[in-house]
Parts: C-alpha cells; structure tokens; sequence
C-alpha cells in the first residue's frame, strides 16, 4: 500500500517535472532527479524484495532469520552468501497467521 503510494507521488511528480521543463528548459536538473527517484521505485523490488527460490552453491548459508511476508502472509526465510554478502529472501510455503513478533 505505502509503496503503491510513493509509486504515484513519483509519477506525479514526474509529470509535473514534465510540464516546468517544457516551460523552463533550464529546470532540466528537476526532470533528472524525479526520473531517478520514479526509476528507483518501480525497479527496487527486482533488487530488494521478492521472493526466490532456495539458492544453490556452497557458499549459501541459511540464516536462523525468519519474517513474515506482508502482502502474502507467508513465512520468509534469509539466505545469505558470505563469497558476496548478498542475502535472499525465500518462501518457505508455509502459512502463517500471527504476527512477525511471534515467530521463533
């Protein structure tokens, strides 16, 4: 929900960067930065946020960190790779109808 709505704040601000630029072309910077910012939202959940498969390789680590997934409401488990420091987030298909706090 909160994301959606700093998804259409970025656009309308886009879109109003639009408009000044075509009026003032020297405001280009304006256009530049709402243009990273809305690039930065709409392509951050590639990066940061979904779910994957259980990574293969030896330098996989699972975590003992678990959470539960917001939107789906299932049971997320951290996987992390020393090699890189990347960490990834996988469903573990199991359900789960309390809170984050109460996972152990």
């Amino acid at each position: 929900m909160l994301r959606t709505l700093v998804l259409v704040a970025a656009m309308l601000a886009f879109t109003a960067a639009l408009i000044v630029v075509s009026f003032v072309p020297l405001q280009w910077p304006l256009l530049v930065w709402t243009g990273v910012a809305l690039f930065g939202i709409l392509f951050e959940r590639a990066r940061y946020g979904s779910a994957r498969r259980q990574p293969t390789g030896n330098t996989w680590r699972e975590t003992p960190e678990r959470f539960v997934d917001d939107a789906s409401g299932r049971v997320m488990v951290v996987w992390f790779d020393a090699v890189t420091g990347e960490r990834r987030y996988v469903d573990t298909a199991e359900q789960h109808n309390a809170t984050a706090n109460d996972l152990h």
